[in-house]
């Protein structure tokens, strides 16, 4: 191990994981190649941006005002701004900004109105006014490559010679999403030749004045090794860092902390190492053992072990970007800087001794005013009947920061759909004004999936930005070999990445409570508990605050929602 080259700095308990790459000054401009730089950069999350991030979706138009009729409506798959001639050619614009800015993300689902239509509307992105579109390609191959397993059906095809590399652009189950940056100096305006169908459609806003390289399609030639060094780097593991401070102790004690008593400098990450056959014969376990961060002498999370890496029932194995869950062994790779002091805690909440293993990694950062700590804030969890839609509030954060990923889990005691809820994403003043600025079309879609039918656990998957963690197939906390349906436990979880939400102000974040139709009773129960990760300068404040006695209880379970669905037949 190499010598400590931080005097100082004092560590009990151990270290891991990421890359090194110190964020360089705001450029003058803003081209395409910074824009796949900064994807691929970790520290980029973590100072503040200049930018407001816009959506655009399909989102049912009867749903006008927070509060007024319409507002859970759920026919979300055909809204769109206009119809207007382009070229002699008819066509639906879905989307349009005036000004400097840069497209971050499209979605929407592998088929198209139709189950056997695989290849959807010509999709025409036009940027800066002009008539000829920067890109004109078929709308679910430039989504999805046509690449998907024989089991969802044969692609057809192919049509585009526009290629994309996964995983910027990438199938998911039964949709696909595009995250290549699709940068504009003065305007973009994205059309449809057929009525629209579901999709949303994410973009940065810059300041006016902002100097903006305006994509074109030779890009995709002349800047291919920038692409493909793009893509190679958010799909593989963030690399250690060099110059970083590794060290790992294992120990039985009831609290774990690795302390960093000067800085500035920033934690690359943190991983805990459990004996899976502990957690497996345990599993309550997973809701004892929290995660408490602590940087500059305030709070940043508390969050149960568990639910932090997407494994509040049991463990799920997965692997996005900045999180991970493989056999008990738990990592985050998120860059959390500080300008003091770090503090980084695992603590048991139960008496029960067992070994568990925690590693950190500390490197130099340069502290400046659009430095953020890092946080995490978990919503217990909570039961809610069929027949009441409402929007459950992830959380409403106070200062400036950025939205960076989320995670929700939703116990269904059904066979049948669970998730028709929208995002609503407020902004600053947006919530006062009572419309969000993100707007979706159902949970899955905002997780980067599409429905259609009943998932099954086939569609479990993890990419870079998106996951679908687990598909129902559990009973009283028991998987159910060889099923497939979304009894059980479901958990999606979506990490940004150019698509982050900076807030000057305010962030609130809504999820409606919206079952599917066979399941609006008052007598059907859903129960839900959700995480929700963001960067925010020093002295935020957030509605989520720990609570430790409601970890320290049994998670939810089938049992439950029976008793709830028991007592609400009574009544």
């Amino acid at each position: 191990m190499a010598p400590n080259p931080w005097p100082g700095v004092s560590f009990v308990a151990v270290a891991t994981a990421a890359a090194a790459i110190s964020l360089p000054a705001p450029a003058q401009d803003i081209t395409f190649s910074s824009l796949l730089s900064e994807m691929s950069n970790p520290d980029a999350l973590a100072r503040f941006p200049d930018f407001r991030q816009m959506q655009a979706s399909s989102y049912n138009r009867e749903s006008t005002a927070r509060g007024r009729p319409g507002w859970f409506a759920d026919s979300d798959g055909t809204g769109f701004i206009r119809e207007e001639t382009i070229g002699g050619r008819h066509e639906f614009v879905a989307m349009e900004h005036s000004g400097p800015g840069c497209l971050t993300r499209l979605w929407a689902p592998f088929f198209y109105y139709d189950f056997n239509d695989r290849v959807g509307p010509t999709v025409r992105i036009y940027l800066d006014g002009s008539e000829t579109p920067a890109i004109e390609a078929a709308w679910i191959e430039l989504l999805t490559s046509n690449d998907w397993p024989d089991s969802y059906g044969k692609p057809p095809q192919r049509k585009n010679t526009l290629r994309i590399p996964s995983p910027l652009a990438r199938f998911t189950a039964r949709a696909g999403d595009v995250y290549l940056p699709i940068p504009f100096a003065k305007s973009c305006k994205v059309t449809f030749d057929k009525p629209p169908f579901y999709n949303i459609i994410n973009w940065r806003a810059y300041d006016e004045g902002t100097r903006v390289e305006t994509f074109t399609r030779e890009m995709i030639e002349t800047q291919r090794e920038a692409i493909a060094a793009c893509a190679k780097a958010i799909d593989a593991p963030i690399p250690l860092s060099p110059s970083a401070v590794e060290r790992a102790r294992t120990d039985s004690r009831r609290q774990t902390a690795v302390s960093v008593l000067r800085g500035p400098g920033v934690l690359r990450g943190f991983r805990v190492e459990i004996d899976p056959g502990v957690l497996r014969q345990f599993p309550h376990l997973l809701r004892d053992l929290v995660v408490i961060l602590n940087f500059d002498g305030e709070q940043t999370a508390w969050c149960p072990l568990g639910d932090f890496f997407g494994s509040p029932n049991a463990i799920n194995n997965f692997t996005t970007r900045y999180r991970a869950s493989a056999d008990g062994v738990f990592t985050c790779n998120w860059s959390m800087p500080f300008q003091q002091s770090a503090i980084v805690t695992v603590e048991r909440l139960s008496r029960g001794e067992f070994p568990m293993k925690v590693t950190t990694m500390v490197d130099g950062w340069t502290w400046d005013e659009r430095s953020m700590h890092f946080h995490a804030a978990w919503r217990p969890d909570e039961l809610h009947p069929g027949d009441q839609f409402t929007d459950i509030n992830f959380i409403d954060i106070k200062g400036q920061g950025v939205l960076v990923g989320d995670q929700w889990s939703v116990l269904n005691p059904t066979r049948g759909w669970w998730g028709e809820g929208d995002e609503k994403i407020y902004v600053d003043a947006a919530y006062d004004r009572g419309f969000p600025d993100h707007f979706g079309t159902g949970t899955e879609d905002y997780y980067g999936w599409a429905g259609g039918v009943n998932p099954n656990i086939n569609d479990v998957f993890s990419h870079p930005f998106l996951a679908n963690v687990a598909v129902g197939s559990w009973s009283r906390g028991m998987r159910l070999a060889g099923t497939g349906d979304t009894r059980g436990f479901n958990i999606c979880s979506r990490t940004r990445a150019l698509d982050t939400v900076p807030f000057t102000s305010r962030l609130v974040f809504d999820m409606e409570a919206s079952p599917g139709v066979d399941q609006r009773k008052a007598t059907d129960f859903l129960g839900y508990s959700s995480v929700v990760f963001y960067y925010a300068k020093p002295g935020s404040s957030c509605n989520i605050t720990p609570a430790p006695d409601a970890a320290k209880k049994p998670i939810m379970s089938l049992d439950d929602i029976e008793k709830a669905a028991g007592g609400a037949k009574q009544n």
